[in-house]
C-alpha cells in the first residue's frame, strides 16, 4: 500500500519536470517514505521507464545548452549538483557537445549581450564554456 503511494507521488512530480533518481529520492524521503519503500518505488519506476538519469541528464544538458546558453562546465557542475553520475555526466556532454552547432551559440550570446574583446571572453567563461571552446571561436573568425 505504501508503495503505490510512493509510485503516485513519484509521478506527480515527475510529470512537472523530469528528475534525477537521487532528486527523488530525496523527495521521498522528505515526504515522510521509509528507505526501503523509497527504493523499492524508484527500481518500479526505473524499470518501467518513467525514471531514467541518462535521459533526465541529457535533456537538462541539452536545454542548459541550446536554450539557455551555458557551457559544458556550467552543465557539468550542475549536474553534479543534482547528484547524477560522473560517467552519466561525461557521456551526455560528450553527445550534447557532438550534437549542438556550440560555435553558434557562443556567437548569438555575444550578439545579444554586444560583447567583445576580454569581456566577451571573461562573458563566455562565466557561462561555463572551455578556453579551447572560446579559442576555437576566435579561430573561427568571430569578433571578440
Amino acid at each position: 500500500m505504501r508503495l503505490n503511494e510512493a509510485i503516485k507521488y513519484a509521478k506527480r512530480l515527475l510529470k512537472f519536470r523530469l528528475r534525477s533518481r537521487a532528486e527523488l529520492r530525496d523527495r521521498l524521503l522528505m515526504k515522510g517514505f521509509d528507505l526501503e519503500t523509497v527504493e523499492a518505488a524508484l527500481e518500479s519506476l526505473e524499470r518501467s521507464g518513467f525514471l531514467d538519469d541518462e535521459k533526465f541528464a541529457y535533456l537538462y544538458a541539452d536545454d542548459m545548452l541550446t536554450v539557455h546558453g551555458y557551457g559544458p562546465l556550467r552543465i557539468k557542475m550542475k549536474l553534479k549538483q543534482l547528484k547524477v553520475d560522473e560517467e552519466v555526466i561525461k557521456r551526455v556532454l560528450e553527445r550534447v557537445m557532438r550534437e549542438a552547432d556550440v560555435k553558434q551559440i557562443m556567437k548569438r550570446l555575444l550578439e545579444k549581450e554586444k560583447l567583445e574583446g576580454h569581456e566577451a571572453r571573461e562573458y563566455l567563461f562565466r557561462r561555463g564554456f572551455t578556453t579551447k571552446e572560446i579559442d576555437l571561436l576566435k579561430e573561427g573568425g568571430a569578433e571578440m
